[in-house]
């Protein structure tokens, strides 16, 4: 018997220097996996500021320290713990080689080991790639909430979950710019990302998620995101000026159940159609005050579409005055399907259907209440202004939410896809796209 406790001894003795190489390989492989992802995100944030200072004709030191700065929010600072970070406009490998619309971001560190170091391994590097080409939009930011400071500037609540075919980006430096609550669920595809200046709080049993993947999505950190639509002119009012607030239902159809666009001053409500679809005209409706209202038992549909929403005052057109501005509202037991003009040859923007004058500053929301038969192609542009949006809401080609702030609730789906084929010149936002890895 005691030969036997001897002889398990001396194996114990002889096999623990393997067991210890065994558990170390595995802590040290684990901590630089770790290492890799965090990388990977400095990179892709990298990537992505330094394409927005290519895409506003800054030259190349401010897209490399602009680069360098968006790795250092998320713990990749040049020259600090063994890190490099490497901005190449354009990039020097890859498909896009010598591409001066490309921004190519390499982020290396020497990582210490931590058990190999006892066989001879005493540091491993992690490097992560991401390179961005300006004007394809693919997965990258459309949905914006841009208010700078406030608390919960994108909220998203209630038991529903969205897919967010495209990038999310929130300027708010808040330790809670971005909030959610409940049990919501954001799955986001192509890759997409989520980006916040501040930090975000995810309460409850809420989940950021890579559709693709079905894992968990970090939040990263960014730099305040500019005007994504700031090139954008707002339109002149034309067309029938409509002198007084203009309503239409089942009870008074516009002619043909077709609606004109044109200068709507006092704003233009359309109530139950008694099952009668209206029709609005491809063109420009420019709201000269008061509004848009879209009641529930509306059925409304209109390709070609742009709604311009301002006050008389802004609108300065002859014979209309005295109208306050007032927002959007779109019912959520209306049948509503629109779609924004996808070329620049007609009276409406390309890609935009709601604009709202950037002159005007409100708290009054617009609010989108889509049940399942709501479909909405187009740019939500509100820069000044609060989104709510709740229900159902579907875009089948794309979709643009840029607003204030931004809030989802409800217990309803939402989709927002980024499918630019029908548009004569591609995605309204010419910003920059992590297309490498």
């Amino acid at each position: 018997m005691r030969k036997r406790r001897g002889f398990i001894l001396i194996a114990a003795t002889v096999a623990l220097p393997a067991l210890m190489a065994f558990l170390g390989l595995a802590t040290d492989v684990g901590y630089l996996e770790w290492q890799k992802v965090h990388a990977r995100l400095a990179a892709d944030a990298a990537a992505q500021g330094a394409g927005l200072q290519l895409l506003d004709g800054n030259g190349s030191s401010a897209v490399v320290s602009e680069g360098q700065y968006d790795a250092s929010l998320n713990g990749f600072t040049q020259g600090v713990s063994n890190t490099t970070v490497t901005v190449n406009t354009p990039p020097l490998s890859g498909p896009h080689t010598g591409n001066t619309s490309a921004v190519e971001v390499i982020v290396q560190r020497l990582v210490p080991t931590f058990f190999m170091n006892i066989v001879g391994s005493p540091a491993a590097t992690v490097t992560a790639r991401a390179v961005t080409v300006l004007g394809d939009n693919g997965g990258a930011g459309c949905v914006f909430a841009m208010n700078a400071t406030v608390s919960q500037a994108f909220n998203f609540q209630g038991s529903n979950t969205a897919y967010f075919g495209c990038g999310l980006e929130v300027a708010s430096s808040s330790s809670s710019a971005l909030y959610m609550g409940g049990t919501a669920v954001l799955e986001m595809k192509n890759n997409a990302s989520v980006g916040v200046v501040g930090r975000a709080n995810l309460a409850g049993q809420t989940k950021i998620l890579n559709y693709n993947t079905g894992q968990p999505l970090a939040v990263q950190q960014i730099s305040a995101p500019s005007d994504p639509l700031n090139y954008v002119q707002a339109p002149s009012p034309s067309g029938t000026l409509h002198s007084s607030a203009t309503n239409y239902d089942m009870n008074s159809k516009p002619p043909g159940n077709t609606i004109q666009p044109g200068i709507y001053c006092g704003g233009l409500t359309i109530g139950n159609t008694g099952g009668a679809t209206f029709t609005m005209s491809k063109g420009l409706y420019y709201i000269a005050g008061g509004g848009l209202t879209i009641n529930s038992q509306a059925i409304v549909t209109g390709t070609g579409v742009t709604i311009y929403n301002t006050s008389s005052a802004n609108a300065g057109v002859s014979g209309c005055s005295g109208k306050s501005f007032a927002p959007i509202t779109i019912s959520g037991q209306a049948n509503v399907t629109l779609s924004a003009p996808t070329n620049s040859s007609g009276p409406g923007i390309e890609g935009v259907l709601i604009f709202q004058d950037r002159k005007i500053t409100s708290s009054s929301s617009t609010q989108i209440n889509g049940g399942s038969t709501t479909q909405l192609n187009g740019a939500i542009y509100l820069l000044h202004s609060p989104l709510l949006y709740t229900g159902t809401n579907s875009s089948g080609g794309y979709q643009i939410l840029v607003a204030d702030t931004i809030t989802i609730n409800g217990n309803s789906n939402v989709t927002i896809n980024s499918d630019y084929s029908s548009l004569q010149d591609g995605s309204p936002i010419h910003n920059a796209a992590i297309l490498e890895e």
